[in-house]
């Protein structure tokens, strides 16, 4: 085999059909194989589970019905395989069984493209394997059973978290209004470690202050310098909800500003609803005083709690990210945009910056487009950049990325 066959078939996009029915499988593997993708397929669950704890798969199609097993039992290996692969459900259950199962997997932070019957019209699923985006949303699976709080906080110390920034994007003019900073960990030992690992051990290992510090002053370094270029646009850094405990967080915002030399309205701060779970007394003061010391504040995952619209009547945000589990199922699940319609309105109502994330195809795009939302965030856009790819994307403000948009 040569080198380029060799590059090829490593560059290609893997799809795994977990069925029980040899013909179905037999239609799925032609249909994506015509679409350039290297197909597998399973029978069984224990099959489908083997696969998946060896590839990482860019789309995984699954029949609900599986002999003695259903397929809703997959999910939660696929929440726990490290991979993020589109999920497509083919069963002969009715829509209202497959809609439920799509919900499901979406709340399991799962990426769902939508849902088929049986008998399979192959043109369907060609369509949905179409919205697949070319940049596969795969986080690398790694050996990390080792990892533990002292070889965290060593990674923090010695530089080994560094940035990544996704653009936040006008849907109107594909120009570039924010970036968020994202903490991600590459490990001389364990290679890249997703951030759903070490995040939560952070938390739990009370780690999470300095990790936070730690992204911040990397990211403002960075921002700084891109200021220049566009002095509009801002920076958003995720907090978490166990920072919302120290009262003197507002002024080390301030003074972390100061020595970037960054203003304070061009920082946003992303807090989750869960954020105001514990001690919102506690949560309100240090949200007020950020607001009142001009840092922007943004509730991220909206619409995922049952505190949304008390937190948005109590605090002092000034921007809402609509949660991905709506935008993503938007075209799949005839739900997801009366909600995001709602949202839209209490928006507006609130002068709250509005922000879609998770958006991955141009229908979505152009379906967040038709429901009012202005500003974007997914893959279809750019995936995570490094600060050298942010500058060199930053020439006039007018960002577009041809190959996406």
């Amino acid at each position: 085999m040569s080198v380029n066959t060799t590059e090829a078939m490593i560059a290609a996009r893997r799809l795994l059909v977990v069925d029980d029915e040899a013909v179905q499988r037999l239609l799925v593997g032609r249909a994506a194989s015509r679409m350039g993708f290297l197909a597998d397929d399973a029978t069984t669950l224990e099959e489908a589970v083997a696969r998946l704890g060896r590839t990482a798969y860019d789309v995984v199609v699954l029949d609900l019905g599986l002999r003695e097993n259903d397929g809703i039992e997959l999910l939660r290996h696929l929440r726990e395989s490290g991979t993020d692969p589109m999920v497509v459900f083919v069963s002969g259950f009715d829509e209202r069984v497959r809609q439920a199962a799509a919900r499901l997997a979406s709340a399991l932070g799962l990426r769902v493209a939508g849902t088929l019957g049986k008998p399979l019209w192959v043109e369907q699923l060609v369509a949905l394997l179409r919205r697949v985006p070319e940049t596969s949303g795969r986080r690398q699976v790694t050996g990390t059973g080792a990892i533990d709080p002292g070889r965290l906080a060593q990674a923090i110390e010695q530089g080994e978290v560094h940035c990544l920034f996704q653009p936040k994007v006008s849907l109107t003019g594909r120009r570039m209004i924010g970036v968020e900073a994202l903490a991600r960990w590459r490990s001389p030992e364990f290679g890249v470690v997703p951030p759903n690992l070490f995040i939560p051990l952070a938390e739990r290992a009370g780690l999470i202050d300095r990790l936070t510090w730690c992204v911040l002053r990397q990211a403002l370094g960075s921002f700084r310098r891109w200021r220049a270029a566009c002095p509009d646009m801002t920076l958003a850094v995720n907090l978490s909800p166990l920072s919302l405990t120290g009262l003197s967080l507002p002024e080390q915002v301030s003074e972390a500003l100061a020595e970037a030399g960054v203003p304070a309205a061009s920082l946003v701060l992303e807090v989750t609803e869960g954020a105001m779970m514990g001690d919102f007394v506690m949560a309100a003061d240090i949200l007020t005083r950020l607001r009142i010391r001009g840092v922007k504040l943004s509730i991220d995952d909206f619409g995922t709690g049952h505190s949304s619209l008390l937190s948005l009547m109590r605090l002092p945000f000034s921007e809402l990210k609509i949660d991905q589990s709506f935008v993503r199922t938007s075209l799949t699940d005839p739900e997801a945009p009366k909600m995001i319609r709602a949202i839209v309105s209490i928006a507006r109502e609130l002068d709250l910056q509005l922000v879609a994330e998770g958006i991955e195809t141009a229908d979505i795009a152009a379906l967040m487009q038709h429901l009012g939302c202005v500003v974007g965030q997914g893959f279809l856009f750019a995936a995570p950049l490094s600060g050298a790819d942010i500058e060199m994307r930053l020439k006039d403000c007018t960002w577009v990325d041809e190959a996406r948009g």
